[in-house]
């Protein structure tokens, strides 16, 4: 499914604009034309759209949603009242463009639908399913509450990861000034002597020579490179590819394989404590998730439980999560309280991200250290030794 743009008017006359999913034009056309939207301009959109909104500000929104929701407070009021409490503008144009479908006869769903850079993609199944049932404002904490948890994880894995990052760039950063700043000028030096060179000096001046020689080239490549990659990544092209990588990676794949486990568990939790069946549950699970491999292997399991299957026993077939995540499944559908192992599994799993990230985090940064040394050292090396090459140093 892709992402498309529309323009087009409400059965009101209301202009309206927004994105939404679908397989093709003609499927975005037909869904817009059942909303009661007529639509005068569809177009494709890219296959990823990251969120553009300050996180702890729609976090506070989303919870505010819900009381004003929960106090009897007609939908398009609630949503008028978070647009007067929004600062930031990006978060202040998505909830005008929600108030303005839902003032022109549009769902909840739909508005959060619309603007897909303001609100994170389980939302609009989630929603959908709270219009359905009756329970609006229990859906939206729902959503509040997976999104803070989610925040939460990710703020802890980006501060974990700001030390090593600032290692990683700092080492680039001084290799690269040793190789265009410092060699160049024991260079000068060494150049009336270059058969007294040894063959490591040699190869940092080969270096050197072609780093500065082709510097606009360098430079081009890297613009192009990054103008490639933000394209690929708002296609929704390199996500799949990227994920698939860091799974092969030591360390690094016992978080991406946690990651998903408690994205699906934490939502499974919820779901089923919200009273919604097993097999919506599965599925409004799985739309939820980014992965595209795992959302495929959940349609499957889904497939199976709808022919009779046990949860446990489709997910074993799929084999899309670990055994002990089958197991603790298996061991909850028994006991009949499969909402509190989902919970459980989704807190063991926690548990074991962050510890996996301590442990990835132990090794990387004294690695990226030592990596710094040897490179800078090696270095600096080469050069002495090539000073005292040329002056006959006795050493």
């Amino acid at each position: 499914m892709k992402h498309y743009h529309y323009t087009g008017n409400g059965d009101q006359g209301a202009q309206l604009q927004g994105w939404l999913m679908a397989v093709s034009r003609e499927d975005a056309i037909a869904q817009l034309r059942s909303r009661g939207v007529h639509p005068y301009a569809v177009k494709p959109g890219p296959g990823h759209i990251p969120l553009k909104v300050d996180e702890d500000e729609l976090l506070v929104s989303l919870q505010e949603l819900a009381s004003l929701r929960r106090s009897g407070m007609a939908i398009d009021e609630a949503v008028a009242a978070v647009v007067d409490t929004a600062e930031s503008k990006p978060l202040v144009r998505a909830w005008q463009q929600v108030h303005q479908m839902v003032r022109a006869g549009s769902s909840l769903s739909d508005g959060f639908a619309s603007v897909p850079n303001a609100f994170p993609g389980y939302s609009v199944p989630l929603i959908k399913l709270g219009e359905a049932n009756g329970e609006l404002a229990e859906a939206i904490a729902l959503v509040a509450n997976r999104f803070e948890e989610e925040s939460t994880l990710r703020s802890e894995v980006r501060a974990a990861l700001t030390y090593p990052a600032f290692l990683i760039v700092v080492s680039f950063a001084v290799v690269l000034f040793m190789f265009v700043s410092v060699v160049p000028q024991f260079g000068d030096i060494v150049a009336d002597s270059p058969e007294e060179i040894g063959g490591s000096m040699r190869a940092l001046l080969a270096v050197s020579n072609v780093l500065l020689e082709f510097a606009w080239i360098w430079m081009a490549l890297a613009v192009l490179l990054l103008g490639v990659t933000v394209y690929l990544w708002q296609q929704g092209k390199i996500q799949a590819v990227t994920w698939n990588a860091l799974r092969k990676l030591p360390g690094i794949a016992a978080v991406v394989e946690a990651w998903e486990v408690i994205q699906f568990c934490n939502s499974m939790a919820h779901l089923l404590a919200g009273r919604v069946s097993v097999l919506d549950a599965v599925q409004l699970s799985g739309e939820s998730i980014t992965n595209e491999r795992l959302q495929k292997k959940l349609t499957s399991a889904c497939d199976l439980v709808r022919q009779g299957e046990s949860l446990g026993g489709a997910l074993s077939a799929v084999d899309v999560f670990p055994k002990l995540v089958v197991q603790m499944v298996a061991v909850g559908e028994k006991s009949a309280h499969l909402a509190g192992a989902m919970e459980e599994i989704s807190k063991l799993y926690t548990r074991r991200m962050r510890e996996s990230i301590r442990k990835t985090l132990s090794v990387l940064e004294p690695a990226v250290i030592a990596f710094m040394g040897i490179v800078v050292g090696g270095i600096i090396i080469s050069l002495l030794t090539a000073i005292i090459s040329v002056n006959d140093i006795p050493l």
